[in-house]
């Protein structure tokens, strides 16, 4: 399980780094650095890489899921997304 978790934190930061408009290297974005806070996401931003997420690991984020909680971090969203592909496989 860990290794996928490493893959979607991975992958998620491949998105910030490149579909997002901040200027940020991958290898410079923390597991838990904030995507707001740290990073400098905007609310344009936010609403980017969730359809980049929607895109890339094939989920729909629920508008009532689209919160700072679950979208804080690579740490959180990968937990976030982890949850929604195990519940896609009930």
């Amino acid at each position: 399980m860990q290794s996928d978790k490493q893959s979607v934190i991975e992958r998620i930061k491949k998105i910030v780094a490149t579909q997002l408009d901040v200027d940020i290297p991958i290898d410079q974005i923390g597991n838990e650095d904030g995507f707001l806070s740290a990073i400098g996401v905007d609310s344009i931003g936010f609403i980017e890489l969730r359809y980049q997420c929607e895109a890339e690991f094939d989920i729909k984020v629920k508008d009532e899921d689209f919160t700072p909680k679950n979208f804080l971090n690579c740490e959180t969203l990968s937990a976030f997304i982890l949850g929604k592909k195990e519940t896609s496989k009930i």
